[in-house]
């Protein structure tokens, strides 16, 4: 297949299209709150306590629970 030049010009026009449309989806990245941090922290605190639930733990016992 011959790709002319109108081809070429439509389908740049179609991927540009598409990539404006995913810059609109982007959720532009923030710094976290103070609070947030301090969520962060006392999470890794907890974890290396060993103060947490294991996945399959948690699994177990939702699937009981239905």
């Amino acid at each position: 297949m011959v790709a002319t030049n109108e081809d070429i010009y439509r389908e740049l026009k179609h991927l540009r299209s598409e990539i404006r449309d995913l810059k609109n989806l982007l959720v532009p990245e923030v710094e976290p709150e103070e609070d947030e941090l301090e969520a962060i922290r006392e999470g890794e605190k907890e974890y290396k306590a060993g103060k947490y639930i294991d996945w399959k733990a948690l699994k177990t016992r939702k699937s009981s629970n239905v």
